[in-house]
């Protein structure tokens, strides 16, 4: 099957590559001390919004690098996890929390293993109240391998993610990433500043249908977009039709790029 990823707005996947390097420091006698690095990330994310919402203000940054820093503390930790995020989202939760998900603030890495593929990112129901921010954030993601891909069997895949200000300058965004096709050297797989700077989060919630969430109409039209033989069923997913097999691809270029705080160029 082919993807549409003409609502991406970029013209080319490019592979990624994500190396470990190895760094060293001296110390005052001279010897060189370990410097421990960031883990390799195996996998990028690609995001896109809607109509009129522009993924490199400071709005949708804000809600970008708190779905991306939540995501990836599943895998490392919260003092892993992006610069800021654990005083942004206020320590670990306890399970049942209506707003935040347990898994996005675990203190310790999870058992769960990081594979090559790309998460598709879509921002929905954005809004901007007084000093908050809000918006929904649909997905799905894509193998570099064969093989069963739970995100496509079934698309029902979204998050709300709200943000209040905690100080009077909300901040600027980071340097803008020109070109989603291409890598760009300056660019960091995690930010190397504190992008909450000034905000608190104050939602991180996986929205169950079953629980009587609503996932927003935007995430079913973008859904439909990129798959447009899905169906709805009685639960309201859109699922694939007989004999579907989930598409691959090279894990693509992450966009935007976390390139450098506002004012690095």
């Amino acid at each position: 099957m082919t993807v549409d990823r003409r609502n991406f707005q970029w013209p080319v996947v490019v592979a990624a590559t994500t190396i470990l390097v190895t760094g060293c420091t001296p110390n005052v006698g001279g010897e060189a001390d370990s410097v421990e690095q960031p883990p390799t990330i195996h996998y990028t994310n690609v995001w896109s919004a809607d109509t009129g919402v522009d993924l490199a203000q400071r709005g949708p940054e804000l809600v970008r690098s708190a779905y991306e820093a939540a995501d990836y503390t599943r895998f490392v930790g919260q003092a892993h996890s992006f610069p800021g995020y654990p005083e942004a989202v206020g320590g670990p939760t306890r399970h049942g929390n209506p707003d935040k998900e347990e898994f996005f603030t675990w203190l310790e890495p999870d058992e769960d293993e990081q594979i090559p593929l790309t998460n598709f990112l879509h921002i929905t129901a954005y809004d901007e109240t007084g000093p908050g921010i809000g918006a929904t954030v649909c997905s799905y993601n894509l193998h570099t391998d064969p093989g069963p891909n739970f995100t496509v069997e079934g698309l029902n895949a979204a998050f709300r993610v709200e943000l209040e200000r905690t100080a009077d300058d909300p901040g600027q965004p980071g340097v803008p990433d020109a070109d989603p096709a291409q890598q760009d050297p300056r660019a960091h797989r995690v930010p190397t500043w504190n992008v909450f700077e000034g905000w608190k989060i104050t939602k991180l919630h996986y929205l169950r249908r079953l629980d009587g969430d609503v996932i927003p109409q935007g995430c079913t039209d973008w859904w439909q977009q990129q798959f447009p033989t899905f169906a709805a069923n009685a639960s309201g997913n859109l699922v694939p039709p007989p004999g579907f097999e989930p598409p691959t691809m090279p894990v693509a270029v992450q966009y935007p790029e976390w390139i450098g705080p506002a004012n690095s160029e």
